[in-house]
């Protein structure tokens, strides 16, 4: 890097004659940016960071440059100069002590504001005291979050929307595993076989299920037929074996109630 300017000097004559000779040289030849060019590094600068005013394509046989700050050439706004020979820096009016001009034509602008943005031209002079031009520009903003670049905020943000994307997702798969394995445990308990209490049949379809202990239940009379004999006990007469002279009688019951209800 260069090194930093220095206060002018009044006993500087050659060089003073140096910069009367550029500025009629600028009236007398056009500037062109053919060849010469200016790139700024980065062109978008935080501010509080550093800008680099980069030229190219510069002439072998140069004497001296100096950097106007603008769009053009102004010795109200000449940020400094540069002699090649003696190496020489000198400062301008519009110099902050932020500017560092380098030995390859660059300019170096630390710890830039929101003032600093807009264009700066730089206005090489050749031996034969031909002038050229070139202009460049850069932007500086503000950050939005102090300490933080712009891209660790864009991947905090980009990381957060992905984390509640995969918990919206995981919401819902489980939901529907839960909604699913409630629905499976419904149709085995609907296909589930009856347990039947010991001598119990199972009732094939159209058969009334088996009396609770407060349901109607049917309890039949048994009446012995004329041709039946035999003697007769404490507890009623002995029923003969001929079941097909049975006679039924049906009666329905409450279990578990006192009453009867009448013969069907």
């Amino acid at each position: 890097m260069g090194s930093p300017l220095a206060p002018p000097h009044r006993e500087c004559i050659p060089w003073q004659g140096l910069l009367l000779a550029a500025s009629l040289l600028t009236f007398w030849n056009p500037p062109t940016t053919a060849q010469l060019t200016v790139e700024s590094r980065p062109f978008n600068v935080a501010e509080g960071k550093e800008v680099l005013l980069l030229a190219h394509n510069l002439s072998q046989n140069l004497v001296g440059y100096i950097w106007h700050k603008g769009e053009r050439v102004d010795a109200n706004c000449r940020i400094g100069s540069h002699v090649i020979g003696t190496h020489q820096t000198t400062p301008g009016p519009a110099h902050s002590g932020r500017e560092t001009i380098d030995s390859n034509a660059s300019l170096l602008i630390q710890n830039v504001t929101q003032n600093d943005t807009g264009s700066y031209t730089l206005q090489v002079i050749k031996e034969d005291l031909v002038t050229e031009e070139a202009t460049g520009q850069f932007r500086v903003y503000q950050e939005n979050a102090p300490g933080l670049p712009v891209g660790a905020v864009a991947g905090m943000v980009t990381g957060v929307l992905v984390g509640v994307a995969l918990v919206a997702a995981l919401v819902c798969f489980l939901l529907l595993a839960k909604t699913r394995r409630t629905s499976i445990q419904h149709d085995l308990k609907e296909q589930q076989p009856q347990v039947l209490a010991p001598g119990e049949c199972p009732l094939s379809p159209g058969v009334a299920p088996r009396p609770g202990p407060r349901t109607a239940a049917p309890i039949y009379e048994v009446s012995v037929g004329h041709g039946c004999s035999g003697p007769t006990g404490p507890r009623g007469p002995r029923i003969c074996p001929d079941w097909h002279q049975l006679k039924l009688r049906h009666r329905t019951m409450i279990l578990g109630a006192s009453q009867v209800l009448p013969v069907m």
